[in-house]
C-alpha cells in the first residue's frame, strides 16, 4: 500500500446498519482506496451482525441504535463511535422493506431520533440519511398521470406505494408504515439542521430500489420487494404479478438505483456544501413547508436515470455533482 498520512487524520465515517445491504456495499467502497481516504466505523445490532459483510480495515461496534440508554454506556456504548467522526451515514431500520409493521416503524423512528440527536450532540459535521422514495409512492397512480421527470422532491409527500395487484400487495405490503418512519426522519433532520448548522448539516437521499447483491434490472419485479422479504402467501412470483403487475412493475423499474449510482451518490454527499441559506431563498416556492433546501439541510432523490421514470433528478445532479450512469430499461 502506498504511504499516506496517519490513519488517525483521515475522515472518520460512521455507518449504522453497517453489515446490511446498503451499509456493507458502501463501507467496502469507502475502504477500497489506495492510498486510504477514510476511516470507517460500522454500528450493527448484535442480532443482525454479519462478519462476512465487514470489509478489511473497518472498525465494528455491536449495539442497538434504538436504545439510547445502552448507547450512552461509558463501557462501549454505540454513541462513543461518534466521537471524532466527520460524518454519520444512517441506514439502520428495524425492517427496511415495504411490509414493515407500525410497531417496526415506531422502532425505526427511534433509530432516527437517537442517531440524529447523538450526532448533533457529538458535533458530527455531516449526517446522511437513507430515506425512501416510498414517501412519495402515492403519486404512482394519480390521475392524470405524472409526466416523466416531473415528480420533484419539494412536492407534498404521499406516503405509501399501493400495488394494484392484491396478491402482490399482500406479499409486499403498502409501504405506508415504512414510509412514515422515513418521512419522520426527514422532518427531524430538517429541524435539527436549522438548530445545529453550520456545526452539523444534513443530507437526506430518497433511495429507490437497490436490491441486495448484484442488484440487476432483470431481477426487479412488480412485487417491489425481494422474495425473501415478502410475506408468504403460498403463490408463485408469476401469480403475484397478476393482471395489474405491468403497471406496478413499470413504477418499480423507475425506482431502480444501481449499485454504481448508489455508491456515487452517497460518497458525493459526504463532501458537498450544504449552506445556511440558498440562492433562491427569496423565491416564494422556497418557503413551502415541503421545501427540500433549508438551512443546513438538503433532500434529494437517489435513483438511476431510468427511462420514463417520474422522478426529477435535476437537483440530484446539480447539488451532488453526480449524473446517474445506469438505466433499468437498457
Amino acid at each position: 500500500m502506498a504511504e499516506t498520512q496517519s490513519s488517525s487524520s483521515l475522515p472518520k465515517i460512521v455507518i449504522t446498519g453497517g453489515t446490511g445491504n446498503l451499509g456493507s456495499k458502501l463501507s467496502k467502497q469507502l475502504l477500497s482506496y489506495d492510498p486510504p481516504k477514510y476511516r470507517v466505523s460500522l454500528i450493527e445490532h448484535p442480532q443482525f451482525f454479519n462478519t462476512s459483510k465487514v470489509p478489511p480495515g473497518a472498525h465494528v461496534t455491536k449495539g442497538d441504535v434504538g436504545n439510547i440508554e445502552s448507547g450512552l454506556s461509558p463501557d462501549g456504548g454505540w454513541v462513543n463511535s461518534f466521537d471524532d467522526a466527520d460524518a454519520v451515514i444512517h441506514f439502520s431500520a428495524v425492517n427496511p422493506y415495504p411490509n414493515a409493521t407500525w410497531d417496526q416503524s415506531a422502532e425505526s423512528m427511534d433509530h432516527c431520533c437517537n442517531v440524529f440527536n447523538a450526532a448533533c450532540s457529538r458535533g458530527v459535521r455531516r449526517v446522511i440519511f437513507a430515506t425512501t422514495s416510498h414517501t412519495m409512492g402515492g403519486y404512482k397512480d394519480v390521475d392524470p398521470p405524472l409526466e416523466a421527470g416531473t415528480l420533484g422532491p419539494d412536492l407534498p409527500p404521499k406516503v405509501g406505494t399501493k400495488l394494484l395487484d392484491p396478491v402482490a400487495l399482500e406479499a409486499s405490503g403498502d409501504s405506508v408504515a415504512y414510509g412514515a418512519a422515513k418521512l419522520c426522519g426527514e422532518r427531524l433532520a430538517a429541524s435539527l439542521a436549522a438548530l445545529h448548522a453550520p456545526r452539523t448539516t444534513f443530507v437526506c437521499l430518497r433511495v429507490g430500489w437497490c436490491q441486495p447483491g448484484d442488484n440487476l434490472p432483470e431481477t426487479l419485479s412488480a412485487a417491489g420487494s425481494p422474495p425473501e422479504f415478502q410475506s408468504d402467501t403460498g403463490v408463485s412470483e408469476e401469480e403475484k404479478r397478476g393482471e395489474n403487475g405491468g403497471t406496478d412493475e413499470l413504477w418499480f423499474k423507475g425506482m431502480w438505483l444501481s449499485n454504481r449510482d448508489f455508491l456515487a451518490y452517497f460518497e458525493a454527499a459526504l463532501g458537498i456544501e450544504v449552506p445556511l441559506a440558498w440562492d433562491d431563498d427569496k423565491n416564494q416556492l422556497s418557503k413551502s413547508p415541503h421545501r427540500h433546501k433549508r438551512r443546513g439541510f438538503l433532500l434529494l432523490y437517489a435513483m438511476s436515470r431510468n427511462t420514463n421514470a417520474k422522478w426529477d433528478l435535476k437537483d440530484t445532479e446539480k447539488y451532488l455533482g453526480v449524473k446517474s450512469q445506469d438505466d433499468s430499461f437498457r
